[in-house]
C-alpha cells in the first residue's frame, strides 16, 4: 500500500478517517487527528511517519521552544537569528541529502514483511516546505505552540502529505481550535471536489499522457507534431496536478480544514508573472514568504527583484529534482520574470480583458509557460526529437 490519493485502500480509510471525525468531541480532535493520521501513515509508508516524527518531535519542535524561551526572555537579536538559522539550516540539508539520493530508507526496517517501496519517503520535500514556513513565522508572528500534538499534526495532515498544498501552520493551527462542522453541504462540497480530481487526474490526465507518449515515439515529428506534443503535455501538468489538489481540498473538507486553493484560471494570466501568482499558488506564496520577502525582494530596487525572482525560480526548479532539466526550467522562468521585472511588465487589468489585445498576451503568455515543460521529459532524446520537429514543415 502507498501513501497516495491513488491507491484505493489509502482512499477508503481517508474516507473512513472524515467520517469518524464527525463523532469525537472537539476536545479530542488534535489527538484523533494525529492518532488517525499516524496509524494511517504508519500503515501505508512506515519510513514517512517514523522520519517525519521523529524529525518533528525531536528537531523542530524543540527549536521552536527554544525560539520563544529565547523571545520571552529578550534574548539579543542575534541569539534569535541563530536559532531559527540552525533550524532552517538543518531541515534545508535533510532536503538537500533527500533530492540528491531521492529517498530514504531505514535498513534496521528491512525485512521480508516490509517491501523496499514502503521504506522510500513520501511527500519529504513538502513536509519541508511546511516545517521551514512554521520556524520562519516564528520571527514574524508571536507563535507559542505548547501542544507538539498540533503541529504533528500539521506535519502528518494526511490529505496533504503527498504533494500539497502548502499549508500555513498559523492558518491550519485556527482551524484546528475550531474545525468545519459536519453539514449537508461540506459533504456535498467535498464530494464534488473529490469527482472533480478524480476525474481530471483519472481519466483527462491520462488521456493527455497516453497521446503524449505516442507523439514522443514519432521518429521525425513535423512542426504541427512538435507543438501538439507541448500543448498537450502542458494540459497534461495541469490536469494531473490541479486534480490532485481538488482531491487533497475534498478530503481535507472532510477533516474539517479547509485546504488552500492551488489554482486560479492560471491560463488566463497575461504575463508570466501574473501567471505564477495564479499557478501552484501554495508553493509560488512559499518562496515569496520565505525567500523572496526575506532577501528584500519587496523593498528593493528593480535590478535586485530581477534578480531575486531569477534565484527563486532557479531554486524552485532544484526543488523539483537536481537535475540539468529541471534547473534548465527554473533559469527559462527566472529570465523572463526577470526581464518582466525590469521592464515594470503588469497584467492587463480586468477591465480590459477582451478583444485581440487581451487573446494575444494570453497566446503569448501561455506559450513561453508551455515551451520549457519539455525540460520535464525524463529521455533528452525525446526532448530533442520534439525540438528538431520545429524545422520540418514537410
Amino acid at each position: 500500500m502507498n501513501a497516495s490519493l491513488l491507491d484505493l485502500r489509502f482512499i477508503g480509510l481517508m474516507a473512513l478517517i472524515g467520517l469518524l471525525r464527525f463523532l469525537i468531541p472537539q476536545r479530542f480532535y488534535v489527538l484523533f487527528g494525529v492518532v488517525a493520521s499516524g496509524s494511517l501513515l504508519g500503515w501505508a509508508a512506515p519510513s514517512t511517519f517514523f522520519t517525519i516524527t521523529a524529525v518533528t518531535l525531536l528537531f523542530i519542535y524543540p527549536i521552536h521552544r527554544l525560539m520563544v524561551l529565547a523571545r520571552n526572555r529578550g534574548a539579543s537579536a542575534r541569539v534569535k537569528s541563530a536559532l531559527l538559522a540552525l533550524g532552517i539550516v538543518g531541515l534545508v540539508a535533510l532536503l538537500v541529502i533527500f533530492k540528491a539520493y531521492r529517498h530514504f530508507t531505514l535498513p534496521w526496517m528491512e525485512g521480508p514483511l516490509i517491501s523496499q517501496q514502503l521504506l522510500a519517503l513520501v511527500g519529504f520535500s513538502y513536509f519541508i516546505f511546511r516545517a521551514v514556513s512554521f520556524l520562519h513565522i516564528q520571527s514574524i508572528l508571536k507563535i507559542d505552540e505548547r501542544n507538539p500534538l498540533t503541529l504533528l499534526f500539521y506535519t502528518l495532515f494526511p490529505p496533504t502529505i503527498s504533494a500539497g498544498p502548502i499549508q500555513k501552520f498559523q492558518d491550519f493551527r485556527q482551524q484546528v481550535a475550531a474545525p468545519l462542522p459536519i453539514s449537508s453541504s461540506l459533504i456535498s462540497s467535498a464530494a464534488y471536489r473529490i469527482v472533480r480530481g478524480y476525474f481530471r487526474k483519472l481519466v483527462l490526465a491520462y488521456i493527455l499522457n497516453e497521446l503524449v507518449q505516442k507523439l514522443l515515439l514519432i521518429e521525425q515529428p513535423l512542426i504541427y507534431t512538435s507543438l501538439l506534443t507541448i500543448v498537450l503535455l502542458y494540459l497534461y501538468f495541469y490536469f494531473d496536478f490541479a486534480g490532485y489538489s481538488d482531491i487533497a481540498i475534498g478530503f481535507g473538507l472532510l477533516l474539517g480544514i479547509k485546504v488552500p486553493e492551488n489554482f486560479r484560471k492560471p491560463f488566463l494570466a497575461t504575463t508570466v508573472s501574473e501567471f505564477w501568482r495564479n499557478w501552484h499558488i501554495t508553493l509560488v506564496d512559499w518562496f515569496r514568504d520565505n525567500v523572496f520577502i526575506p532577501l528584500g525582494g519587496m523593498q528593493s530596487s528593480r535590478l535586485r527583484a530581477a534578480v531575486l525572482a531569477c534565484l527563486v525560480m532557479v531554486l524552485c526548479g532544484a526543488w523539483h529534482g537536481l537535475a540539468v532539466g529541471f534547473l534548465a526550467w527554473g533559469a527559462w522562468h527566472g529570465v523572463i520574470l526577470a526581464i518582466e521585472a525590469l521592464s515594470g511588465s503588469k497584467p492587463i487589468p480586468p477591465a480590459l480583458r477582451s478583444g485581440p489585445k487581451y487573446w494575444s498576451h494570453v497566446l503569448w503568455t501561455n506559450a513561453r509557460v508551455a515551451f520549457p515543460c519539455l525540460f520535464f521529459l525524463p529521455n533528452s532524446d525525446a526532448m530533442l526529437r520534439v525540438l528538431h520537429g520545429f524545422l520540418r514543415w514537410n
